[in-house]
């Protein structure tokens, strides 16, 4: 690796680190002119991860005024939940039927890790996890686009998760959230699509309420 590459990988990690951390709050603007003083770097390895993170949803490149951190407003957090929603929807539809009583082990699996996560208060783990989760029946559809456009929803999820969940504030791994992913493994255990709809419905209000975003 070249020592611009060097410089470039460092500015991209060190920015997303910090926007991950949360040590950068949504909607600051990220200037070049201090990012490159901090870092002692020229304003192009800048510019390219500005790119990098822009395209991985984490900021928002706005002509004329500069990069910012995502700040979505509510409409827009409603109108990516209506969408997850019917991809979720979708899942339950051709996933369940395919769902094998070997499934189950590596549901309680996610399920265990995910109370692992909570105790420890590790929200990098708990996203990975929740994706794993959420991925779970559109990859039993085994249908090659309902499980790209799900991943992709469940990316910009974890982005909002990152930013904005309320996850270092949850006193205890027996919290609704988690007890709502429990609920769900039974009614796909049970094979009882309605109950598992019903429970979508009851998971997305929850998220969007666990969520801190500008105008709630």
């Amino acid at each position: 690796m070249s020592e611009r590459d060097t410089i470039e990988r460092r500015v991209y990690q060190h920015l997303k680190n910090s926007l991950l951390s949360r040590s950068i709050a949504p909607g600051t603007q990220l200037t070049e002119q201090a990012i490159a003083k901090e870092l002692e770097v020229s304003r192009t390895p800048i510019r390219l991860a500005f790119k990098r993170l822009e395209a991985e949803g984490l900021i928002e490149m706005i002509p004329n005024r500069g990069a910012f951190v995502v700040q979505p407003t509510i409409q827009e957090i409603l109108a990516f939940f209506d969408l997850r929603k019917e991809l979720e929807y979708l899942s339950v539809k051709y996933g369940l039927p395919k769902v094998q009583e070997e499934d189950f082990t590596e549901l309680h699996k996610l399920l265990d890790e995910e109370k692992k996560a909570y105790e420890q208060k590790d929200l990098h783990d708990y996203v990975r996890i929740n994706k794993q989760f959420h991925l779970f029946l559109a990859k039993k559809s085994e249908n090659k686009f309902l499980i790209r456009y799900m991943e992709q929803m469940l990316n910009q999820m974890n982005v909002y998760l990152f930013l904005l969940d309320t996850f270092y504030h949850i006193d205890s791994p027996d919290n609704t959230r988690f007890a709502e992913h429990e609920h769900m493994v039974q009614a796909i255990e049970n094979g009882d699509s309605d109950e598992l709809l019903s429970l979508i419905d009851q998971h997305m209000e929850h998220s969007i309420g666990d969520l801190r975003v500008q105008g709630t």
